[in-house]
């Protein structure tokens, strides 16, 4: 048999699927359980990503998408630099498979622009990217420093036509969050969630409500500082 560039593509992508469907769906589902947990630790998680390739403004009209293929090169892309990620899904107006990328313990350099440009390499609209903050301990029964992940909503400003946008000028922040919520009301969300198994979580973007909004912290910094 002949090993042309299509048959080599679909043998990967083959085997990404292979891979993931090893896993388990209730373990996945421990694992960012687990990672949500970490948040507020000084271990754990350092830095995360949601990101998709799927369904791409202008995609299926203006120009030919494949989502299976281009999540698939996601992943590629992703496992080529050395990332660990777990397949999540969510509802933000439409259903959308999306991938939780995580860096454990010491926070990687290039990870935000990393984001960035798989964003924009694959025509999306945004990509969310956290990264753990360190902040005086405002509790007084709590010793030692504070964590938290912070949550920038980034806009790629894609160009629509397929050709994507690979410009660094072109891209804003268009929200800011500082918190994850998991509560018993997130669980019985039909629509505006992300979801590991059966477990859903949110990162409140553009809600109004008070409790949704950032909190006042001192001394906040990075923890790569």
């Amino acid at each position: 048999m002949k090993l042309t560039k299509q048959l080599l593509k679909r043998m990967i992508l083959n085997e990404m699927k292979l891979n993931e469907a090893m896993m388990n769906p209730q373990n996945i589902e421990q694992e960012v359980r687990n990672v949500i947990a970490s948040f507020e630790q000084a271990q754990g998680a350092s830095q995360v990503a949601m990101i998709t390739a799927e369904e791409p403004p202008g995609g299926g009209s203006n120009f030919k998408w494949d989502n299976d293929e281009m999540q698939g090169y996601l992943k590629m892309d992703l496992d080529g630099k050395g990332y660990d990620y777990y397949p999540i899904d969510g509802d933000y107006g439409a259903l959308e498979n999306s991938l939780f990328v995580i860096v454990q313990g010491q926070p990687r350099p290039n990870f935000y622009d990393d984001m960035v440009r798989l964003g924009k390499k694959y025509n999306q609209d945004a990509v969310i990217v956290g990264q753990k903050q360190e902040s005086m301990q405002m509790d007084p029964t709590q010793q030692g420093p504070a964590y938290h992940m912070e949550f920038e909503m980034i806009s790629l400003h894609p160009t629509k036509t397929g050709h994507p946008n690979m410009d660094p000028r072109q891209q804003s922040v268009s929200d800011v969050r500082d918190q994850t919520q998991t509560g018993p009301s997130v669980q019985g969300r039909q629509s505006f969630f992300s979801r590991a198994g059966s477990f859903k979580f949110v990162v409140p973007f553009f809600s109004p409500s008070p409790a949704d909004q950032t909190s006042f912290r001192g001394n906040v910094r990075g923890l790569e500082e």
